[in-house]
């Protein structure tokens, strides 16, 4: 099991708020973390464990990612893989009574360009 760092802590932090791509996240936890989101496939595996306290999440970032798709900054695509991400790694929490609300919406931003096996 690898040392979860305070670097991976902010890069995470970052990612949840749209200010990092994917690929850089990628980049910055190289080594720690492994992930694939492709057509009918989405995979993350953590050699980290699940960190405490995780990093945050509220219905802000839901708001702010729905916002920013909806501008034009960042692609459904994008918003499918940061929806998969914030889901898949165990470091992000959203444990709190927006929990169901948040959980719903992440699972709806996930599917939007999830294929089913066999396209």
């Amino acid at each position: 099991m690898k040392k979860f760092t305070k670097a991976h802590r902010e890069a995470l932090e970052e990612h949840a708020d749209l200010k990092i791509s994917l690929e850089e996240l990628r980049r910055q936890l190289a080594g720690v973390v492994e992930f694939a989101f492709q057509n009918h496939e989405r995979r993350l595996d953590s050699h980290y464990g699940t960190p405490v306290p995780g990093v945050r999440i509220e219905l802000r970032h839901i708001r702010a990612a729905m916002k920013k798709q909806a501008r034009g900054e960042i692609s459904t695509g994008q918003l499918a893989d940061w929806a998969t991400m914030l889901q898949l790694n165990p470091a992000y929490d959203w444990e709190d009574p927006e929990e169901d609300e948040i959980a719903g919406w992440l699972n709806e931003m996930r599917m939007l360009t999830l294929k089913p096996k066999g396209e």
